[in-house]
């Protein structure tokens, strides 16, 4: 594998239309609707690797942020990750990815974080399991809440701001939930011809302020006339305004079936509700990467009450500044990292590293499934350290 692959942005359109030609092959998408997906995603973002003079495999980048323990940490979204089918096979989508992530290293990304279309690949270069997608079915009959004690109004674009605001104190909650960039907000009002009406339920605190919100399409069914209400994004603050928006959903199992929307195994809406009988379905395993270790263990929150000094010594083959041993020190929910070697240590790949931050596993289980190593004191420092409840994220990128 070439040790310095560098990659480029399609400046010519011979590029644009190999890049287009190579994502519509892979993705199984018409090249007109592929075009249009990557121009607005935005060219600037997309990144070409040349072979032998010509463009021969190509991604998406997606600058983003994404939550852990109530602190956004920077990362780069990958997607659309692409070799036309007469190439594959020769190692060009590993030149592609490692070109990538120093590339990621070199902007300052701590993260980096996508959906696998094949996980024993992106495991190649440093990705692991760190998250969940579910997607659930609520029959909209089946809600019984019809708390209207507070107003709901139709969302404009005046109320963009106010949006934001409520989805990032919902967000910063969870663990994974993304801090979106342009690219993810704009797929919440449409995506793929289907736009999303919002409604939000007013702050009677703030004035301009949401407590709530959901956008969702109307998806009508032929054979009966009826409808699911297809949810892009919702948010609230607290519970009152959550079950305002189950009561405004409720209203509309009328002339409709179920809501569907992504999230966690439990969604957290869904534990306003006296009894719940909606269905879950994973949908997808989403991977992460350390791209900067010092950066992505100082951004991050921690438990407050954790208190601990831990030696990460990491092997990382592709990032090369992100091995060895890193001392790690937690107090008061923060994180000073220096470079040395302690007594409590745990060894570790770039990987494993990855599936502790997130929170997918404890340091306990990831010694059992052999992402990590360490004595039992190591482990649980580490535990109380990464302690965390469940990582997911509504959005797919």
């Amino acid at each position: 594998m070439p040790p310095h692959d560098s990659l480029t942005a399609p400046a010519a359109q011979p590029d644009i239309d190999a890049v287009i030609r190579a994502t519509s092959l892979a993705f199984a998408g018409p090249p007109d609707a592929t075009e249009a997906w990557l121009r607005a995603a935005g060219l600037d973002s997309v990144r070409v690797l040349h072979d032998a003079g010509a463009p021969a495999a190509s991604l998406v980048r997606i600058p983003m942020g994404q939550f852990f323990a109530g602190r956004s940490v920077p990362m780069l979204g990958i997607a659309a990750v692409a070799v036309p089918p007469e190439r594959r096979g020769g190692g060009l989508a590993r030149r592609l990815m490692a070109a990538a992530l120093r590339e990621a290293h070199a902007d300052g990304f701590a993260l980096s974080t996508l959906y696998a279309s094949t996980q024993a690949f992106y495991r190649q270069v440093g990705y692991e399991q760190a998250g969940l997608l579910f997607r659930t079915t609520l029959p909209l009959r089946t809600i019984g809440v019809r708390d209207r004690s507070l107003p709901v109004r139709p969302l404009g674009t005046d109320d963009e701001q106010a949006v934001r605001e409520c989805y990032g104190a919902f967000a910063a909650r969870s663990n994974g939930t993304l801090d979106r960039g342009p690219y993810c907000w704009q797929r919440t009002r449409a995506m793929r011809g289907e736009r999303y009406a919002g409604f939000g339920v007013p702050s009677p605190d703030r004035p301009g302020a949401l407590d709530a919100y959901v956008f969702y399409a109307q998806r009508r069914k032929p054979d009966s006339g009826r409808h699911d209400a297809a949810i892009s994004d919702l948010a609230f603050t607290n519970a009152r305004a959550g079950r305002r928006l189950l009561g405004f959903l409720a209203d509309l199992a009328t002339v409709g079936d179920d809501a569907v929307f992504h999230g966690p195994p439990l969604h957290p809406l869904l534990t306003l509700m006296d009894q719940q009988f909606h269905t879950s379905t994973f949908v997808d395993v989403w991977m992460l990467r350390i791209v900067r270790v010092r950066e992505a263990l100082e951004a991050r929150g921690y438990p407050a009450h954790a208190d601990a000094t831990l030696t990460l010594d990491i092997a990382d083959d592709l990032i090369h500044d992100n091995a060895g041993p890193w001392t790690l020190r937690v107090r008061d929910g923060r994180a000073s990292v220096e470079r040395a070697a302690g007594t409590l240590a745990l060894r570790l790949t770039i990987r494993g590293f990855g599936a502790i931050y997130s929170g997918l596993y404890s340091a306990t289980q990831a010694a059992a499934l052999g992402l990590v190593d360490g004595d039992a004191d190591a482990l649980a420092a580490a535990d109380a350290i990464f302690a965390s409840n469940t990582p997911w994220m509504t959005d797919r990128f």
